[in-house]
């Protein structure tokens, strides 16, 4: 017999998203159940590895600028609210070539925004920040508006002011179906039915699997291994002792490569590739060694680290000093990617009821507060005043023929 429970909203997913979506609809009087097949915080998806970039300057465009300045407002709000320190505030550097996306790409949003920051020759890397092995000709660009935020401590944050705000959370408990209607979506968990109003899907790599639909958008969304890798600490750098920025590197042949300095005390330096070189993802050329952006069944998640990750990340932590020449431990997770790499973030026409948000493309967790402030605004009100609209999911859709 199946069991029926009513609510407004339901929330799919309690990742870096949906456990923000729950919380904001929570403490605004929303009726709110909010479903995670493991449990929150966990190190099954992409919102685990206890650290993630939130930079001002934003590489990848001087859109997102705004968006990430909201980011900011609210993940103050969610530090004032649970008392926790989410966000640790060091300051970001980049380097590369001069003509580099991620030297260019921060420089152009910097001075679009009329954002504060410096750019920095190969000299005064070398004298400011001495961790790094600069390479003749390499520069960087320092913002002090950046720095980290603690992933599974903020979703944990986010789910207790959920439930201390009076929303249900279920936990270990997937959900198996989801009915798309204009009235009363409905969620199957198991041997029950959740009938709602609304239902927000933030399922991360799921998303696809839950929404087949989904998949096809723009040609095709992926799910994409990577590996984080922590490297013991063997001396400060040229003797500094001064804390360091978490920074993000270009390699000459284009990949992208980033770390956070002293997260855990001083002890290890971690360090992940974001992307691989541009004739790499163009399917070109094949990379010696590992390649990280090998597809993902997220049902059986992806193939854990090995000697060949080992090697290549520690090819990149030689760029850096005062670190062990292999990673002590190391982690996979997943990347889910859009074929534009922007996010997803709306409805679709043809999932009524629904709103989305997913595609995140590696670069999305910074942006979880203000994700989860629209995505409760969408939900309650039907509109959010937050700059989402470069996010629509229908963005890929043919236009009307004319007739």
């Amino acid at each position: 017999m199946t069991a029926r429970v009513e609510t407004d909203t339901v929330v799919v997913g309690l990742g870096a998203m949906g456990s923000q979506a729950l919380w904001r609809l929570a403490r605004e009087g929303v009726d709110a159940i909010g479903v995670e097949q493991f449990v929150p915080g966990h190190d099954r998806g992409s919102s685990h590895g206890e650290s993630r970039i939130i930079r001002t300057a934003y590489l990848e465009g001087a859109e997102y600028v705004p968006f990430v300045q909201a980011a900011w407002r609210a993940w103050d709000e969610l530090e004032q609210a649970s008392g926790s320190r989410l966000v640790v505030r060091s300051g970001a550097l980049m380097l590369g070539g001069p003509d580099s996306g991620v030297i260019s790409g921060s420089v152009a949003a910097a001075e679009h925004h009329g954002l504060a920051h410096e750019r920095l020759s190969a000299e005064e890397l070398a004298e400011r920040h001495p961790r790094h092995a600069v390479r003749t000709g390499e520069v960087g660009v320092f913002e002090a508006d950046a720095g980290a935020v603690l992933p599974e401590a903020s979703i944990l944050a986010a789910v207790r002011l959920a439930r201390l705000a009076g929303a249900r959370v279920w936990t270990g408990r997937a959900v198996t179906r989801i009915e798309p209607d204009p009235d009363h979506p409905r969620v199957r968990v198991g041997d029950t039915e959740i009938r709602a109003r609304r239902v927000i899907v933030t399922a991360g790599a799921w998303l696809p699997g839950l929404l087949p639909g989904t998949a096809r958008l723009g040609g095709g969304i992926r799910v994409e291994r990577r590996v984080l890798g922590w490297f013991r600490v063997t001396g400060p750098a040229c003797g500094t002792s001064a804390p360091e920025p978490v920074f993000a590197r270009e390699e000459p042949d284009g990949a992208l490569w980033y770390g956070f300095p002293s997260m855990d005390g001083g002890r290890t330096v971690k360090i992940g590739v974001h992307a691989e070189p541009p004739e790499v993802r163009a399917g070109t050329t094949r990379p010696t060694g590992s390649q990280w952006g090998e597809p993902v069944d997220p049902g059986t998640g992806p193939r854990p680290p090995d000697e060949a990750d080992a090697r290549r990340l520690g090819a990149l932590a030689a760029g850096l000093r005062g670190v062990a020449p292999l990673p002590e431990r190391m982690a996979s997770c997943m990347y889910t990617m859009t074929p534009d790499e922007h996010f997803l973030i709306g409805r679709r026409s043809e999932l009524p009821g629904l709103i989305l948000a997913g595609g995140f493309s590696g670069h999305g967790f910074k942006f979880a507060s203000a994700v989860g402030r629209a995505l409760a605004d969408l939900a309650r009100d039907g509109r959010t005043d937050l700059p989402v609209g470069m996010f629509d999911p229908h963005r890929w859709d043919s236009p009307p023929a004319h007739t």
